[in-house]
């Protein structure tokens, strides 16, 4: 890509571009933000990776909903940049972690594809309809991928806005699915099976430990991020958990 600006004109790498700004990378290493305006591409962006086959789902299992809005849990290093960007949606969830497969049958949908920075209150209303869709259709319980540094506020307003007869389970992750050390798989096979228990309400489930040995059941009006970075990062506040998930027996109770 090439952008002129005051004058002077730059080439690099085309990265991405949002809200009217292109992201170039420059010989130098660093990273430019410049108007998309001002921009010329001229190379190709690269071709996109083939997608691999979907996985194969048994019918006689329980119907669940995986909605995803993005997040960590479906994102992955973009080595151009060293950055964490959200590029998974609910399909490739279910490819990056085979053992979903084993527990139920799924039906899919991208709401959206952002960090959880981005959430609003208009995104909120659009997420409950979406749950509310897949609710009245009949799965036995909803998944919502969302990022972790929003998802108790996320968690607290649906608990208010969809009065649930089956588990609305949040799950995220706190590293992204190709660092060695990602909780995604744990957290989702953890929300598949808290989504197929007898909880009637919204909730976010999460480590329970730093240790990949359980997961917490938290009530979606009760939870709250307490750190950065640790898988165990998010606690009930004034109660313990409503459950607990055994990842080695998988088991909720």
């Amino acid at each position: 890509m090439s952008c002129t600006y005051g004058n002077k004109t730059l080439s690099g790498t085309y990265i991405t571009d949002r809200d009217g700004m292109a992201v170039v990378k420059l010989s130098s290493g660093y990273n430019i933000g410049v108007e998309k305006a001002f921009c010329t591409l001229v190379s190709p962006a690269p071709a996109s990776a083939p997608r691999a086959a979907p996985i194969r789902q048994d019918p006689k299992l329980p119907e669940l909903a995986i909605i995803s809005t993005g997040g960590t849990i479906a994102s992955r290093i973009d080595y151009r940049t060293g950055a964490v960007t959200s590029q998974f949606d609910a399909d490739d969830i279910l490819t990056a972690i085979p053992a979903l497969a084993e527990i139920g049958r799924y039906r899919t949908k991208v709401l959206y594809t952002i960090l959880s920075e981005n959430m609003t209150p208009a995104i909120w209303q659009e997420l409950a309809k979406a749950v509310y869709d897949e609710i009245k259709h009949g799965v036995t319980g909803v998944i919502v991928t969302h990022g972790t540094d929003t998802m108790a506020y996320s968690a607290a307003a649906l608990s208010f806005m969809i009065d649930t007869p089956v588990p609305v389970i949040f799950v995220g992750s706190q590293r992204s699915a190709d660092r060695p050390s990602s909780d995604n798989a744990m957290n989702g096979v953890c929300a598949a099976l808290a989504a197929e228990s007898d909880l009637g309400e919204v909730a976010v489930v999460m480590h329970a430990t730093t240790n990949d040995d359980s997961c917490a059941i938290h009530r979606g009006t009760r939870v709250r991020k307490m750190h950065t970075s640790r898988r165990d990062a998010f606690l009930s506040i004034g109660i313990p958990p409503v459950g607990t998930v055994d990842y080695a027996t998988r088991t909720v109770t």
